[in-house]
């Protein structure tokens, strides 16, 4: 259970949440059912494990020592010990929890016009007469009135505002500070920590500074610091704390043999710095780390996709083991990208601001999730490194901190510029990066890349050698194209933009866009030329140094689309002739790949459009538009040509456009090989039958219109749809059932003429060209290349291909294959028609080398050789290590204050420009402002919350509470520091040392307040209930990592590796399968085998929509979102999970072998097995007790449990160790698995 913030103080007056049980935690009773359910694997292990928790239920109870008086009942917070009031301590947080939500910051939700959490405000008059305070005169004040009011109407908080009534202690609290003069002060966390000196030590005792501080504030309690716990927990806590493993009995004999001075100084010298310790230490400190910045192996939307990450956790644990200074973990994390000569280090830091879930839901909207990457990332930051809840001014001004709207899009708008789409496409890879991202090789993977890389080049040049019998038959044919297409003198008279774009004329008669960059345009150009018997429009596409990236389109990432051209012919002589340029074929030298963009669909305007993949691509482009019909006025035309944007993708406008008139000769006419489209699909229709199928009519039979619908609106309709899975040549599968499909191209051919096409269908099959059916087959069979042959005929222009397949039943399928005249021109040769220099990427090398292809033998193995080697190559590159990253956009977004928070609502009249919150200050003058000037802020001294905020959440670490007990808020909703002046000691002493995290780790855990015992002395419990002084040292159990790593390290099972891709240990089946979509890539779990199994928690393979199961049932977050701290719940779910779980059963039976091997007669072994486990010497009582319980799991297994004591063993991957009875094993395993389940086990005491 949890109370107010989620805690629940243990018996024992300790850390919140401390387990229950057996010194407050749990043994695990689980009983299991008697339904007559078969036990077989692992509900065999949770039925034996369960018999043998009754059997040891008497002994284990017993096992941990005894228990301390119960904590009382906490008294209501009031003035500190000293008598005083302040502000900030004592009478905010009460304002703050009943009064701010109507009297605060936020000024939409002010009643009254009246705000207590300004001086001014509380204290000015009031329209009708008095104040609400005045200082010095409770019984002047208004608002005191208010509360004090035994009338409902009257009283505040009123009844009905779900707060609840101030208790008379409180009231009383108010009372006394406005009578002592209501004196307001800044929020602590607000004003730069101060560098007090320590507390003069009582009776001349030296002390550390932390002991000083805190012994001060123990004896303005009337209490003295505790005395130190035992050397063996001493151990056994730094080794925990330091590492997340307990010592093993050699080390804890070590130490507790090691009698100098400074023994335990010198033992956390080396778990911080020397091997193994340091690598340990690192995965240890990285834990709470991922936590904060939301790491995870899935995106957490939708699909639940597999996504690379873990190199970025991978550099945490770099840092964290060398000691990077926290001010530069800080900078590179949020800024990495954008330091100076940032090298690949760098850049993978900065993906702390990448970890956050996103989507791949088709349909969902790309500045929707845009908006809340961006949030996210705000949110985080302002979490991770201020303690702040930012989160709350995203709608609305903060209800109770000094941030506003505005401030919150200010900060927001540092992370409103990644170079990411909103929406990612769905991929089968679970290891894919998400763009944009950076590879990460290994040394070992960069060695080999260099190898595959220079077998690749070698095989480059023996490809791109050029024997002289190839040249000269390339020569004789390229010579009969060369020219054929021949640009005519045209002038460019005007060109305008209908989105607002600025055009001008450059001196090579191009055309320049700037100024506005509009989503959608269309822009229009007119030329002059005195030229008749025109055939084409050459359009070139220009990249220009002033376009992002020096790329050709104008959006942030270099790319363009056009969705249509339109050429109208007006004469100059005679105005009044003007004809529309009958554009009937297109050729380019590049068309993006992945999805429908082919050059052909710019032809015409509907919703598809040509796509030049600049983003991937640097250069030129060419596209050739050629009319059915020469054209042109004598006594001169003007060419009023329209290129159309009309696109979802925001600013694909080209950038530089030069438009020229061409000539083209007849014979290439004749020889352009057909255009076609992309495929498309329409149904299945359903059918009773074969012959209603193919009777139809269905509506596609008439042509291939893309935003066409057929069918009843009321039944169902069906509509065209790009199919990107019918290939050509290659057989496809098509739906399945009773029904008719159709499948469909358009093609565009330069001249009239036919065109062969090779067909397969199951079943039958209907041939439609333009609406009119020209080949049918009825017959019943599977698809097969190659089973029919059709002449096409075709007109100039755009022609419908439409083949309708009739399936009778089963599996419907298709199959297409275009049989090339001998005269046509490959498009990939049709670079040489063109003039030179006007070919975009394309060239008359390329050209040469298809045409090599084609017609040299010697030319295609030398081809096929470099094709091998650079596909080996890429192979291997695609295996490198990657991680996602940040990457800034040229030009930054606009960003604007969002009206409710919400994507589509910005508020046009509050746009904002970077900034930080103007209550924590402002960026220097100098300072860039860029995500750089922000994290340079952020550790900057002149911030008053980092330093305060990150030796919070260490102290937290080891103590179980930070001084600010509310860690994730630092606001004015969180609480007092238990120690203020500590507090801002150990911030500034950590900020004048250079960040030095380690050194901060080492004051800590050597001092006498974190080596003092864990028993409450009662008189500190009667003073001290909630041990905010630290009157003792607060037991926590450990976090879910350690409690399975403690596990697998005792039983000798960890397998210990610094980094490395994420693994899958024994989770149960289904899990994945019941959360997540069908076809999504992370939808089945497959464990891994070997050491994968036994790898220390953190590498587990983290599915967001379904974490590793035993680590959130003891309370590891979702890592959905920021988690700055952890809550620790008690429920019968963990008992079950340290019995039940594979892991632990195995771990326990491994344990077990290794304890059987080792000398001595049970006696000795079980208390070398309980010091193993615990940490602690095994008195005469605690061994009688084991002893007693081994004797009854030997009776037990013994006899009739023999056989269910083969299945026990058998549980896990590990080997069973041969030549010891099943039985023994057995019985041993129990006893192990109770003491490594039991309190002293699972608790830092």
């Amino acid at each position: 259970m949890r109370e107010g913030r989620g805690e629940q103080a243990d018996d024992r007056g300790g850390e919140p949440g401390a387990p229950q049980g057996v010194r407050g935690g749990p043994l695990g009773l689980h009983l299991p059912g008697d339904g007559g359910v078969a036990l077989t694997g692992p509900r065999l292990a949770a039925a034996t494990l369960a018999i043998g928790l009754c059997a040891l239920a008497g002994v284990a109870w017993r096992i941990a020592g005894d228990a301390v008086p119960p904590r009382p009942a906490p008294g209501v917070a009031s003035a500190a010990h000293d008598g005083s009031i302040r502000y900030g301590r004592d009478i905010r947080p009460i304002l703050s929890d009943r009064c701010f939500l109507c009297h605060g910051p936020d000024r939409a939700k002010q009643q009254a016009g009246l705000r207590l959490d300004s001086f001014e405000d509380a204290t000015a008059m009031r329209a009708g007469g008095g104040a609400a305070i005045v200082p010095g005169s409770a019984r002047e004040s208004l608002a005191v009135a208010r509360i004090l009011s035994p009338d409902a109407d009257e009283a505040m908080p009123p009844p009905d505002s779900g707060k609840h009534a101030l208790s008379a202690a409180e009231r009383a609290l108010i009372v006394r500070w406005i009578d002592e003069g209501a004196r307001y002060e800044p929020h602590w966390a607000f004003v730069p920590p101060q560098a007090h000196e320590p507390p003069a030590p009582a009776g001349g005792e030296a002390r550390a500074p932390i002991d000083a501080f805190l012994a001060a504030g123990l004896a303005q309690a009337g209490l003295a610091p505790g005395p130190a716990a035992d050397r063996a927990t001493q151990c056994r806590r730094v080794y925990l704390d330091l590492t997340g493993l307990p010592p093993t009995p050699e080390e804890l004999d070590a130490f507790l043999a090691d009698a100098r001075p400074g023994a335990h100084g010198l033992l956390v010298d080396r778990l911080l710095n020397e091997e193994p310790y340091r690598s340990r230490y690192a995965e240890r400190m990285a834990v709470p780390w991922l936590d904060v910045a939301r790491y995870a192996d899935t995106s957490g939307i939708h699909m639940d996709a597999g996504r690379q990450m873990w190199p970025w956790r991978d550099w945490v644990l770099a840092a964290f083991r060398d000691n990077m200074p926290y001010d530069r973990f800080v900078v590179e994390q949020v800024a990495g990208d954008l330091l100076p000569d940032a090298g690949v280090s760098q850049h993978v830091a900065s993906g702390f601001n990448r970890a956050h879930v996103t989507s791949d839901e088709g349909g969902a909207i790309d500045a929707e999730y845009l908006l809340e990457y961006a949030v996210d990332r705000t949110s985080t930051v302002g979490a991770a490194f201020m303690g702040l809840t930012l989160q709350c001014a995203r709608c609305h001004d903060h209800k109770f901190d000094p941030v506003t709207q505005e401030d919150f899009y200010a900060l927001l708008a540092f992370f409103n510029s990644n170079e990411e789409p909103g929406i990612y496409s769905q991929v089968p890879d679970a290891n894919r990066a998400l763009e944009p991202y950076v590879d990460v090789p290994t040394p070992e993977h960069a060695e080999r890349a260099g190898i595959l890389a220079k077998a690749a080049a070698e095989a480059r040049a023996g490809r791109d050698r050029v024997e002289s019998v190839e040249f000269e038959a390339f020569e004789a044919f390229a010579s009969d194209l060369r020219g054929a297409v021949r640009p005519v003198p045209a002038e460019v008279v005007r060109a305008t933009s209908l989105g607002g774009a600025t055009l001008s004329v450059q001196p090579d008669g191009s055309v320049l866009a700037s100024g506005r960059n509009p989503d959608d345009d269309e822009q229009a150009y007119v030329l002059r030329t005195d030229a008749t018997g025109m055939r084409a429009v050459l359009l070139e596409a220009i990249a220009d140094p002033s376009i992002a990236g020096g790329r050709v389109g104008r959006a942030p990432n270099g790319n363009a689309v056009l969705d249509a051209i339109e050429v109208e012919a007006v004469s100059v002589a005679d105005p009044s002739q003007r004809v529309r340029v009958p554009l009937a074929w297109a050729w380019a030298d590049v068309e993006q790949p992945n999805g429908d963009f082919r050059v052909v669909n710019a032809l015409r305007r509907d919703s598809r459009t040509w796509a030049v993949d600049g983003h991937r691509i640097p250069g030129n482009r060419a596209a050739l538009f050629v009319s059915s019909e020469p054209f042109g006025f004598a006594g001169g035309t003007e060419l009023h040509v329209t290129l159309v944007t009309r696109s979802p993708y925001a600013q694909h406008v080209l950038g530089r456009v030069r438009l020229r008139p061409a000539l083209v000769s007849d014979a290439l006419v004749a020889r352009l090989p057909p255009a076609s489209s992309n495929w498309y699909i329409c149904g299945p229709f359903p059918v009773s039958g074969g012959e209603q199928g193919y009777a139809g009519p269905f509506g596609p039979e008439a042509g291939l219109e893309v935003d066409q619908r057929f069918g009843d609106p009321k039944r169902g309709e069906f509509a065209w749809r790009h199919a990107p899975g019918v290939l050509e040549a290659t057989p496809v599968r098509l739906a399945e059932g009773v029904d008719a499909e159709f499948v469909a191209r358009e093609i565009h051919a330069a001249a009239p003429g036919t065109l062969e096409v090779s067909l397969g269908s199951d079943d039958g099959i209907q041939v439609f060209v333009n609406g009119t059916m020209v080949h049918e087959r009825r017959i019943e069979r599977g698809v097969a290349p190659d089973q029919e042959r059709v002449a096409v005929p075709l007109v100039a222009g755009k022609n419908s291909l439409v083949c309708k397949v009739v399936n009778t039943g089963g599996q419907g399928g298709y199959y297409h294959r275009e049989l090339p005249r001998a005269s046509d021109i490959a498009p990939a040769l049709l670079a040489i028609a063109l003039p030179a220099g006007s070919a975009g990427v394309a060239s008359e090398s390329s050209a040469r080398d298809a045409w090599r292809l084609r017609h040299s033998e010697g030319y295609r193995a030398r081809a096929e050789r470099f094709a091998a080697a650079e596909a080996a190559r890429e192979e291997h590159a695609r295996m490198a290590p990657r991680t996602m990253v940040m990457k800034e956009r040229a030009e930054p977004r606009m960003t604007f204050v969002m009206k409710r928070g919400l994507y589509d609502q910005p508020d046009q009249a509050r746009p904002v420009e970077r900034a930080v919150p103007a209550a924590l200050g402002a960026l220097p003058p100098d300072a860039p402002k860029d995500r750089r000037g922000l994290a340079e802020w952020l550790v900057s001294p002149t911030n008053p919350l980092t330093a305060r905020v990150v030796v919070n959440r260490f102290w937290e670490q080891f103590f179980g509470r930070g001084l600010v007990r509310s860690s994730e808020d630092f606001g004015l909703q969180g609480e007092w520091p238990a120690n203020p002046e500590l507090l801002d000691w150990l911030a500034v002493d950590f900020r004048t040392h250079g960040w030095d995290v380690k050194r901060l780790v080492r004051q800590i855990v050597t001092s006498d307040a974190y080596r003092q015992s864990s028993r409450a002395r009662p008189e500190a419990v009667a003073v001290d209930p909630e041990n905010r002084l630290l009157g003792w040292f607060p037991r926590q159990r450990l976090p879910a990592e350690s409690i399975r790593d403690q596990a697998l390290f005792v039983s000798g099972l960890l397998k210990e590796r610094l980094g490395g891709p994420s693994v899958k240990p024994y989770q149960p089946a289904g899990l994945w399968e019941e959360t997540s979509m069908p076809q999504s890539n992370t939808r089945s779990y497959a464990q891994a085998s070997g050491d994968d199994l036994w790898r220390r928690s953190l590498y587990t393979y983290w599915k967001r929509a379904s974490p590793p199961p035993s680590m959130l049932a003891l309370d590891a977050p979702t890592r959905e979102f920021c988690t700055v701290r952890r809550f620790t719940t008690n429920t019968p779910l963990q008992s079950l999970v340290l019995w039940n779980d594979p892991q632990f059963v195995e771990a326990a039976r491994v344990t077990a072998e290794r304890t059987l091997t080792e000398p001595g007669d049970d006696r000795v072994r079980l208390a070398r097995l309980w010091t193993r486990v615990t940490g602690h010497p095994a008195d005469e009582a605690r061994v009688a007790m084991l002893s007693e319980a081994l004797a009854a799991e030997r009776l037990r297994w013994g006899g009739i449990g023999a056989a269910d004591a083969e299945k026990l063993v058998a549980v896990g991957e590990a080997p069973v160790r041969a030549g010891i009875p099943a039985s023994e094993v057995a019985a041993w395993t129990m006893v192990s698995h109770a003491i490594l389940a039991s309190d002293l086990a699972i608790v830092k005491d």
